[in-house]
């Protein structure tokens, strides 16, 4: 077993390999463990994503087999990007110090790619000199949709998400298309 599915996630104690089992069981019965820990909520949305993507290519190309080495290194994507990271400082008083990790700007960055219709964030980069947010992303776009248009979106909505939830100033947004998805009649 190697180290990924060996380390707990977050502060819940859960190993990766046990929160895809909890995913797989649809997060039933309940593991109030799991769902309080912000890290375990953006891996099991990841897992969502993921699967939501895979149902989708293997609805698209059924003879196509998908390689167990392709899905690893996704799902090590995901554990990757949702761990906290080093502590962000947003504010410094000198009474108080408020941080916020890596991975939870990740997070933000994702939702907010994600929630642009027709793309599928994949992977996501920050890169903080205070007081500045430079974010590089890969996603994946609808086939047919003007593609910069596409980075545009996400664009916009990664720097509206930042300069509503943080308090630096966006700089650099990157946005890769790194592949195309095919939309089938009904969905």
């Amino acid at each position: 077993m190697n180290e990924m599915t060996e380390r707990g996630i977050g502060e819940s104690g859960y190993t990766l390999e046990q929160l895809a089992e909890y995913h797989d069981r649809g997060r039933q019965p309940v593991i109030p463990a799991i769902d309080g820990d912000p890290q375990c909520r953006a891996i099991l949305d990841s897992m969502d994503r993921l699967g939501a993507l895979s149902r989708e290519l293997v609805e698209k190309d059924a003879a196509v087999e998908v390689s167990e080495s392709w899905l690893e290194h996704i799902i090590g994507e995901v554990a990757r990007e949702s761990r906290a990271g080093r502590d962000l400082p947003i504010q410094d008083d000198g009474e108080v110090t408020l941080v916020v990790t890596e991975g939870a700007i990740r997070g933000l960055v994702r939702d907010a790619g994600d929630a642009v219709d027709g793309v599928l964030v994949e992977r996501v980069e920050v890169s903080v000199l205070a007081p500045v947010i430079d974010v590089a992303l890969s996603i994946s776009a609808m086939h047919g949709t003007p593609l910069p248009g596409v980075a545009e979106r996400v664009r916009r909505s990664v720097a509206e998400a930042i300069a509503r939830s943080t308090v630096w100033s966006v700089g650099r947004i990157d946005v890769t298309i790194d592949s195309l998805r095919v939309q089938e009649e009904g969905r």
